[in-house]
């Protein structure tokens, strides 16, 4: 077997799993798709935000990798006409090194056979401190300082694949777990931390009311009867988790989570549409995370480019005072240290600290641009 051919063939399924998953953490691939078409099977990894179509093998072979995954992830390898949902747990060596790997499986019925996607998630990641996550001194200090507080809530938001999650697990590693009692409710977890209480939510069949399923709410009412400092939860969608969010952020807990929405700013009008009393927000908000995460040029064979200030679109223009700037473009010929130029990545992010004024904004349903040009006067 020889992965690093575009056609492949294997004969043990198991062993080209887990060198499929061993190439995925060496180049860092988010995500691996592995679709069934009429004459062929591709397997794609999401590279930077981009997906890359590394290897095709035969459509004879795809049944034994389909059951070799879903076996691993717990899923039912009999049913083939019901989208499922797996995770594995397991250990790669990469540059000798033995690394933990949580897996996301997902299946979806097509036409031609059962589409497999796996999401990848190391982890021992360095990225779980503050400190390695790329942001800025001033944007540091101010995630950090939250890990002072002794209540309120902390949102952050962003696009699919921005690392929010990864970020929420940066700021809990702040606290101190000896004198803190953390607990984390996802679905599912993305990463397991020994000295963290986890849950993950759990519906059996889609079906919220069996015994043997909760809801948010339920399962967060629950966290809450168990002397917690600090929840974090995976994603706010309704109004009565954010409401239960916000009402125990108000009551001496430290409330952490994520929630979809296009700016910092614009997360207090994301809450306000779940009809949550202007008090309530106002009162438990203190901290709004948003970022994105950007590809970063190939340190190995990015090109100095001189460009001026006219270049730029008009919005950044007006913010740069020199004429003429020194810049980098990419090398179209790239380098065998790259994938299509890039090499890395950075992240864009802004964080707004509640403060009085805001609180009073909030609480008087005050317009997200009063709010927003508040801050760029401060």
């Amino acid at each position: 077997m020889n992965l690093e051919k575009q056609e492949i063939s294997f004969d043990d399924s198991n062993e080209f799993f887990d060198r499929l998953i061993q190439v995925a953490v060496f180049k860092e691939a988010s995500d691996i798709h592995i679709l069934p078409w009429k004459e062929k099977v591709t397997v794609q990894f999401r590279l930077y935000w981009e997906l890359t179509t590394l290897y095709t093998f035969p459509t004879e072979l795809f049944q034994k990798i389909n059951n070799t995954v879903k076996i691993r992830a717990l899923m039912d390898i009999s049913e083939q006409n019901h989208v499922q949902d797996g995770k594995i747990f397991m250990q790669v060596n990469v540059n000798s090194k033995s690394t933990w790997v949580n897996l996301r499986v997902s299946t979806l019925p097509t036409l031609n056979g059962e589409n497999i996607v796996i999401r990848v998630l190391v982890t021992s990641s360095k990225f779980l401190n503050i400190e390695s996550l790329g942001f800025t001194s001033q944007i540091s200090s101010l995630l950090k300082n939250a890990a002072q507080i002794n209540e309120w809530l902390i949102l952050v938001c962003g696009g699919t694949w921005s690392w929010k999650t990864t970020t929420l697990y940066a700021m809990l590693n702040e606290f101190d777990p000896s004198k803190k009692a953390i607990f984390t409710l996802e679905n599912p977890v993305e990463y397991v931390v020994d000295w963290y209480v986890q849950s993950q939510i759990h519906i059996v069949n889609g079906d919220s009311k069996s015994l043997n399923s909760y809801t948010f709410t339920e399962w967060l009412i629950g966290i809450l009867r168990q002397d917690p400092d600090v929840i974090m939860i995976g994603e706010m969608r309704r109004k009565s988790e954010t409401e239960t969010c916000l009402e125990a952020a108000n009551t001496g807990h430290i409330v952490m989570g994520t929630i979809h929405a296009n700016s910092a700013i614009w997360v207090i009008a994301r809450i306000r549409q779940f009809d949550i009393p202007s008090y309530l927000i106002a009162s438990s908000l203190k901290y709004i995370a948003c970022q994105k995460m950007v590809k970063v040029l190939c340190e190995n064979c990015k090109v100095s480019h001189e460009m001026t200030k006219n270049d730029l679109p008009e919005k950044y223009a007006k913010h740069v005072k020199a004429e003429k700037l020194n810049a980098f473009v990419n090398n179209p010929a790239g380098c065998e240290k790259c994938s299509n130029w890039y090499s890395g990545r950075a992240v864009l992010a802004e964080v707004i600290k509640v403060d009085t004024t805001i609180y009073k904004f909030i609480l008087d349903n005050g317009w997200e641009d009063d709010i927003r040009n508040y801050l760029l006067k401060k």
